[in-house]
């Protein structure tokens, strides 16, 4: 048993001093794309990044169940390394796990139950686990480090276009009870058998608190490049809660940080394949308040640990990403079919103050299943883009070439008559009248056509009649 718990906290064991940024949620879409995410938004994550994004989304409605997992690279090998730990002493145990030492490991999962439609989303936040360890020190004396921190609770997101169609605005309110906090303690403690309590109350404490949201996309007409181009502006957790609503007395749990995030998106066309790539931009999450503990989720660090830059490119029901996240590579890849959206990413934490420094590389997958249908081909409603008055959707293909007229061989050609054209009236109008015999100078007799209305003699021309 002793054995055991020096595992699973040499495996839980968060870098002591780690400068992680612990969020609610975090989208896997987005992390696979290099965490750029604000600039965009158009699905149900917009309830966590950008609420105005929602009067972006032009899909039929969804009503899904969300699941998602998160491992660390190293956390699969530490549980191979387990397996050899029965037949070890206590410190043959700690050799064996010294490998671990500075090595950080994550864990985390989550469940969304999610109601999803243009201008509306709501979603309950199941308990959202983030727990990250670390073992530092040598053999006995070896410190564990231990953050975890889960979240639960109701968002409301509601975004729409204001002013005229190109601005959209959002706002989200949440209701999020929080536990957890940070501990540490050693490997003695736990060979000598010492009592270890890691309830929520002894991590930090349990409360609920309550905040809001609000973002504003606007897409910018008439530049020369790309389909469309969107510039973004959210400030997150305004009122910054500490959860001190319900807390217990030995504590609260880590606060919310206040943040403000820029982000840009814009959309190329492509080739016959590739319809479109969508081009991702921000610098996130500059902290203007709240949450000081860099330990817990503070944002601290360098500029370049906010910014994040990715691409995103649908082919069919398949979606590729990639990007660039607190200088560490992420890529990831969706599938969207009609009753289910799976989304995988791999992507680098940078756990220093600045970008390159002290990666705990990570894993994920998201499943989301129930009623719903995939993303369709982006929409354009930029004023003055290259959307035609009335037209909507932007289908980036090449127009077909307008029919033309059949020519005419010349050799077969016909020049149209200048003359008057002339019209032939029934002889069956006229009174035929025989001229008189110049000899004789007598006037014949002629019997009159009951139908005739006037007079002709039988040796004038039907055609000199019609002038």
């Amino acid at each position: 048993m002793k054995k055991f718990l020096i595992f699973f906290f040499v495996l839980v064991s968060p870098v002591f001093g780690m400068k992680e940024y612990y969020s609610l949620s975090r989208s896997l879409r987005a992390l696979g794309m290099g965490g750029a995410f604000y600039g965009l938004s158009n699905d149900e994550y917009a309830m966590f990044y950008n609420p105005a994004g929602l009067s972006l989304y032009d899909n039929s409605p969804q009503a899904m169940l969300n699941i998602s997992g998160q491992i660390g690279s190293r956390t699969l090998s530490a549980l191979k390394t387990v397996k050899t730990l029965s037949s070890k002493s206590v410190a043959e145990s700690i050799d064996a796990l010294a490998e671990y030492q500075g090595d950080p490991i994550y864990l985390g999962a989550g469940i969304l139950p999610y109601f999803l439609m243009k201008h509306l989303a709501v979603g309950i936040l199941l308990p959202d686990l983030k727990a990250s360890y670390l073992l530092s020190g040598k053999e006995i004396d070896s410190t564990v480090d231990f953050t975890a921190i889960s979240d639960a609770g109701l968002l409301v997101s509601y975004g729409r276009s204001v002013l005229n169609e190109n601005l959209h605005v959002g706002m989200t309110a949440k209701g999020i009870a929080r536990a957890g906090g940070r501990t540490s303690f050693s490997l003695g403690d736990i060979v000598k058998g010492g009592k270890l309590a890691l309830n929520p109350n002894d991590l930090g404490g349990t409360g609920f608190g309550i905040d809001f949201d609000i973002g504003a996309i606007y897409d910018i007409p008439y530049l020369p490049f790309g389909e469309s181009n969107r510039v973004s502006l959210v400030f997150t957790n305004l009122l910054a809660t500490q959860f001190s609503m319900g807390s217990k007395s030995t504590g609260e749990p880590p606060g919310l940080p206040r943040m403000v995030s820029l982000g840009w998106h814009s959309v190329v066309s492509g080739g016959d394949i590739v319809d479109r790539i969508h081009l991702l931009a921000d610098l996130a999450e500059f902290q203007i308040g709240g949450e000081d503990d860099v330990e817990i989720g503070a944002r601290s660090g360098k500029f370049l640990k906010h910014l994040n830059v990715g691409f995103e490119i649908p082919i069919g029901v398949l979606t590729l990403r990639g990007g660039l996240r607190q200088g560490w590579i992420s890529g990831g890849f969706g599938l969207n079919f009609k009753y289910a959206k799976l989304d995988f990413a791999t992507y680098g934490e940078e756990l220093s103050s600045g970008p390159g420094r002290l990666q705990s590389r990570r894993f994920g997958v998201t499943l989301a299943m129930g009623m719903g249908a995939p993303n369709k081909p982006f929409r354009s409603l930029v004023k003055g883009s290259k959307v035609k008055p009335g037209e909507k959707e932007v289908e980036f293909k090449i127009a077909p070439k307008p029919k033309e007229e059949p020519k005419i061989d010349p050799a077969l050609e016909i020049t149209p008559s200048t003359e008057k054209k002339k019209v032939e009236e029934p002889l069956s109008e006229y009174q035929i009248v025989t001229p008189e015999p110049k000899e004789t100078g007598k006037t014949p007799e002629s019997k009159p056509n009951a139908k005739a209305k006037k007079k002709i003699k039988s040796s004038d021309k039907l055609e000199e009649l019609t002038d």
